[in-house]
């Protein structure tokens, strides 16, 4: 028999086990993890790529604690911006605000507040932002600017100071020189912040095209139309646009892309209306489902389990059957 002495003992061990073991799950927390990363880098001569990748990979891997912990010491060292740790601060900050990006664009979706996850690095991200589209070195590629415009949008809400407006309106304005995509990005953004010539001069010439030219024509146009006022945030004209375009493509046999009718779904729920969206939604499924849809029009599953703007719709009973139809036949296919 164990006297009551060792079995006392043996319970303390175990509690200080578990104590320990808490302890070092503590210490492996991802914002830990990242910090001590980050520490260790700051604390390096600072000089190696791959080492800088890999410090904000493990920042990024909590985006929430990592963002945090730059946050903290963001403000230090922009109170002393010379100072060696100070310019790993800031070095730190540009990269990981800069990869955060990437990895949103990477999962294909948009939505307003992406880009939010960023807001405690302010103003230092917009300064980043507003000095990449308006002064761009020479290490950022100019067609990468139209990038910069959705993260924007969530960390600049209100119009900028006047020099930056300024900036921004030339750069709208400059049809010799600027791309199209990024002067139609830049009016949306203008749009935002109370500036609407620009963006509503792109709408009128949409208006126009939609109704020249073949059906084929006017269809791509109309859908066209569609997404840039949804890009304004125009809902209910967005939602008017995608229901001619759908009619006008009935009248004329033009088969829509899924992609046009997935778009239509976003909008519909964005404005709340679940029975419209979900109509929308489950002819996206059928087109879906056929197997012999060209490959470069199939949607990822992922779409429709994690876009925001299809939150609403996610909660009807219906989408469940919605999305068994779209994605059965992959189902199968990986099942074979």
């Amino acid at each position: 028999m164990v006297s009551r002495d060792v079995r006392r003992f043996a319970a303390r061990a175990a509690i200080c086990a578990l104590a320990a073991g808490a302890g070092l799950y503590a210490q492996q927390r991802p914002g830990d993890a990242a910090a001590a990363a980050a520490e260790k880098w700051l604390a390096s001569e600072q000089t190696s790529r791959e080492d800088l990748d890999a410090t904000v990979k493990a920042l990024l891997a909590d985006p929430a604690a990592g963002i945090a912990w730059l946050a903290a010491e963001l403000k230090p060292a922009l109170a002393a911006p010379t100072a060696p740790r100070s310019k790993g601060v800031q070095s730190l900050c540009t990269h990981t605000i800069l990869d955060f990006c990437r990895r949103q664009r990477e999962t294909n979706l948009t939505f307003d507040g992406q880009y939010a996850a960023l807001l405690p690095l302010q103003p230092y991200a917009g300064d980043l932002m507003f000095s990449l589209l308006l002064d761009t070195p020479d290490w950022f590629p100019h067609n990468h600017r139209v990038q910069l415009i959705r993260p924007l949008r969530d960390l600049q809400p209100k119009a900028p100071p006047a020099s930056r407006l300024d900036a921004a309106i030339r750069l709208a304005e400059d049809d010799a020189i600027e791309p199209e995509n990024l002067r139609r990005a830049v009016a949306a953004l203008l749009w935002q912040w109370g500036t609407k010539r620009h963006a509503q001069a792109i709408v009128d010439k949409l208006v126009v095209a939609s109704g020249e030219g073949d059906p084929e024509d006017r269809v791509q146009s109309t859908l066209e139309l569609a997404d840039y006022l949804c890009l304004l945030r125009e809902y209910k004209q967005s939602a008017n646009a995608h229901r001619a375009a759908q009619a006008l493509a009935k009248g004329a046999l033009v088969r829509l892309k899924p992609l046009a009718w997935y778009a239509a779904a976003c909008v519909h729920a964005l404005l709340g209306d679940v029975d419209r969206g979900l109509v929308a939604l489950d002819t996206c499924a059928d087109l879906l489902a056929s197997p012999d849809l060209d490959s470069s029009l199939r949607l990822p599953r992922a779409m429709f389990d994690t876009d925001p703007e299809l939150a609403l719709l996610r909660r009807d009973a219906r989408f469940a059957t919605i999305l068994q139809k779209a994605f059965a036949v992959s189902a199968e296919r990986s099942g074979r």
